[in-house]
């Protein structure tokens, strides 16, 4: 689009902030305002290395944290945002559970743009979302993981595969239960249809949320089982 198309249509539609709705200025569509962002808490280190969890404090070393010294994960890192609360889960909830899909775009470039040394995206050579089971795919309308995914995928021009790892098994929400209990709920509802696409592959697991990681933690499993090299996770938030 040339540059006078570009002021003419923002002159008539002005950008708005996707989160809050306040109109932005020049070459910011589809990005949160400065006052949205600023409201949103992000984690920096020192952070666990392990599950990405972020620390009180903001100096020392990163370091495990209690949960990653007792716990078994299959995935090698895990990283997000920052916690799930604020505003921060105020949208997820609204492109999550409100049908508000237009907001993949910008949470989407947000996750995109995450910045860790640790981290990097050049490492990883597939991505994957966190798979909806049919059932709940027909009654969301719509996989939010799946369109987080597809902007990571474009903006670092990594592959995207959402047929490889399946939902087999439709659970209860696991947002209605505990700890002990989503692990018990989730075993064994996902497998891997097509080996051969993340045989020796490095695979970014996508999805929106953290909460204990019984959900990221089955997936890895299943994908280190049919033959991936090694699964890293990516979430916006993370539940404290």
């Amino acid at each position: 689009m040339g540059p006078f198309w570009r002021v003419l249509i923002d002159f008539f539609f002005p950008p708005h902030c996707p989160l809050c709705g306040k109109i932005l200025g020049e070459n910011s569509i589809d990005r949160p305002c400065p006052s949205c962002l600023a409201q949103i808490k992000f984690f920096f280190h020192p952070c666990c290395p392990r599950c990405g969890l972020g620390f009180h404090t903001t100096w020392g070393e990163d370091h495990l944290c209690s949960a990653c010294l007792t716990e078994h994960w299959d995935f090698s890192k895990a990283r997000s945002l920052g916690p799930y609360e604020g505003l921060m889960a105020e949208v997820i909830s609204r492109f999550k559970f409100r049908g508000a899909s237009r907001l993949a775009k910008p949470l989407g470039t947000l996750l995109a743009e995450y910045k860790d040394s640790e981290f990097p995206f050049s490492e990883f050579d597939l991505i994957l979302p966190v798979p909806l089971h049919p059932q709940r795919l027909r009654e969301r309308g719509f996989n939010q993981s799946l369109l987080l995914a597809r902007r990571i995928s474009r903006v670092h021009s990594i592959l995207l595969d959402f047929t490889a790892l399946q939902r087999i098994r439709h659970t209860q929400p696991q947002t209605e239960l505990s700890g002990p209990e989503r692990k018990k709920n989730i075993r064994g509802a996902f497998e891997v249809e097509k080996s051969a696409i993340i045989s020796g592959k490095r695979i970014l697991l996508i999805d929106d949320v953290f909460t204990t990681g019984a959900t990221v933690q089955e997936c890895s499993k299943v994908l280190l089982k049919a033959g991936a090299k090694q699964v890293d996770v990516l979430t916006l938030a993370r539940v404290l």
